[in-house]
């Protein structure tokens, strides 16, 4: 079997989701993280090599956490350890309709130095021979400017040497100073952009796209051949350079908690895409997660039985 390279780009947080006004259940997630949690999950046994790259802190919960990721069958072979660095948290209420707010405080978070000056070059040379390199708009918006320059450079050796960029410009107005700048930001990942993977309502806050047709043409004026919008409880709508087709979410969800619905989402499209599916059928598999998802409390599902990382 063929064994698919994935490296994932971003952070990964302590989760503390109210199960009562005075009551808090732990976790661990991130929007990225999440991603390659689900697409491990989506995938056939050894068929992806999938990792983890970040900076954590060599604190319990940071330990903690990464054995979370090798549950979930998410290697760390490209996270570094920062020493005396601690783990970013954030709260998460759910409101009766299952939608929910957030309270972070991660600006001490060892993430918000990847692709800084202590990370060794032989990094962004592994991740650049990676088959599939995934990343957010939050993963931007934690980064320096200079950062996010060096990365740049990462996906342009990612694209030259053969492989695949997949982002979804998922987006906190609290992690930016202006819509502009992330506009800005997103437009440099962009350029370099294989498979895109929006959600409308993100993409009309950052870049103004008043529908998903919007989307889609603004998405291929920049030149991304793959194009994926996600609608929510509509479904989402699939593209390429010349056409255009809408998939249903699945019906008659009882939705308990949306979050990660759309990390699941992209997670099962792009195990599906890398095991050589189209993109109906791919869309399809991700509304399938994601209604499983927002089934059920929390950003994670509980791992499957003997999911470990690597081939």
């Amino acid at each position: 079997m063929n064994v698919s390279r994935v490296a994932l780009i971003g952070e990964c947080m302590i989760e503390l989701r109210h199960l009562a006004p005075d009551r808090l259940a732990l976790g661990y997630a991130g929007d990225v993280f999440n991603t390659a949690a689900y697409l491990a999950r989506s995938a056939a046994p050894g068929a992806l090599d999938v990792q983890f790259v970040t900076i954590t802190g060599d604190d319990p919960y940071s330990a903690e956490m990464r054995a979370t990721w090798h549950a979930h069958g998410v290697g760390d072979r490209y996270a570094r350890v920062r020493p005396g660095g601690r783990a970013g948290l954030y709260l998460i209420r759910t409101d009766e309709h299952g939608e929910r707010t957030f309270q972070h405080y991660r600006s001490e978070s060892p993430a918000r130095d990847l692709f800084g000056p202590d990370q060794p070059a032989s990094v962004d040379e592994a991740i650049a021979g990676h088959d599939l390199v995934y990343l957010s708009g939050i993963t931007l918006s934690i980064m320096t400017e200079a950062a996010r320059a060096r990365l740049a450079e990462v996906l342009a050796e990612t694209r030259r040497r053969g492989g695949l960029v997949a982002y979804d410009g998922n987006h906190r107005p609290s992690g930016w100073p202006s819509p502009g700048a992330a506009s800005g930001a997103a437009a440099a990942v962009l350029a370099h952009t294989s498979i895109a993977l929006p959600s409308l309502d993100d993409d009309r806050l950052v870049h103004g796209d008043a529908s998903a047709r919007a989307c889609v043409d603004r998405l291929r004026d920049a030149g991304v051949p793959e194009i994926v919008v996600k609608l929510g409880a509509e479904g989402c709508v699939i593209a390429d350079r010349d056409a255009m087709e809408a998939v249903p979410a699945v019906p008659d969800v009882h939705v308990v908690d949306t979050t990660s619905a759309g990390d699941a989402f992209n997670g099962a499209y792009l195990a599906a895409r890398l095991a050589g599916e189209g993109r109906r059928a791919a869309a399809e598999a991700g509304a399938r997660l994601a209604a499983e998802v927002i089934g059920a409390p929390g950003a994670l599902l509980p791992p499957l039985p003997g999911r470990r990382p690597g081939p």
